[in-house]
């Protein structure tokens, strides 16, 4: 059939994740300024160590290597779209904020946090590189790389093992209530610091009980109904038992 739209979103929002903040090189930016900086295709690092060859001066005839420095370097590829999502730094906004910087005579200068594997690279480095590429309105790539501001904000640490989730609860565990009331559940995962805690809510019975994606139950007739919390991690489950009144 001719003329049915075309659905890009599947091409968007991969798991190949940067995030930036804004701020100076005297305090790491919280968690909470830290913002995903485009729908990435890739990322990389270089070290790129630098050394200093010795001439062979033992019996043994090899040249000696010894490493002086890094240019420590970070790149990235990203997929453009005419609107950022909410949660991420924004392609409009990271370049617009390397025009500005460079327009007021200052370095643009950014902090960066990539995950890679089994350990988190950060530092407070400089846009090198900015530019993009891209044959159509729907498929354009930006490319970017950052290099070392400021040495002493560089860090690599391991990256924390993931914490599972071991069981979940849901309070009230029961509810009464009439027709056409609401009452809000809540989901408690243990052990607390459980890496996923999302997971989806359930009515054994929506003619009596329906619930929403945030837990609110609302009372549609008389009866009862059981509203589970399955979570994603694990498929633990918790349960509400929930009568109507008339």
């Amino acid at each position: 059939m001719q003329g049915c739209s075309t659905d890009n979103s599947k091409l968007f929002g991969r798991a190949v994740v940067l995030e930036v903040a804004l701020g100076c090189p005297d305090a790491v930016p919280p968690e909470s300024e830290r913002q995903a900086l485009m729908a990435g295709t890739s990322k990389g690092f270089d070290f790129s160590p630098n050394t200093v060859t010795s001439d062979a001066d033992d019996t043994k005839g090899y040249v000696e290597n010894i490493v002086t420095n890094s240019d420590f370097t970070i790149s990235f590829e990203g997929e453009v779209r005419k609107r950022d999502k909410l949660d991420q730094f924004g392609v409009g906004r990271f370049v617009k904020y390397y025009n500005d910087e460079v327009k007021a005579g200052r370095q643009p200068t950014i902090w960066v946090f990539m995950d890679y594997g089994p350990v988190q690279f950060q530092g407070y480095m400089v846009i090198t590189a900015l530019s993009s590429d891209g044959g159509s309105n729907d498929i354009v790539t930006l490319s970017t790389e950052f290099k070392v501001a400021d040495s002493d904000t560089i860090d690599v640490q391991e990256t924390p093992d993931d914490v599972a989730v071991a069981s979940v609860s849901v309070t009230p565990s029961t509810s009464t209530g009439a027709v056409g009331t609401t009452v809000q559940l809540t989901a408690n995962i243990l052990p607390v610091d459980a890496t996923d805690k999302t997971g989806v809510w359930s009515s054994s019975d929506q003619t009596k009980a329906t619930v929403n994606s945030s837990g609110l139950v609302t009372r549609v007739a008389t009866g009862t109904a059981t509203i589970t919390f399955t979570t994603n991690d694990g498929g633990k489950t918790g349960t509400s038992s929930i009568t109507v009144t008339a």
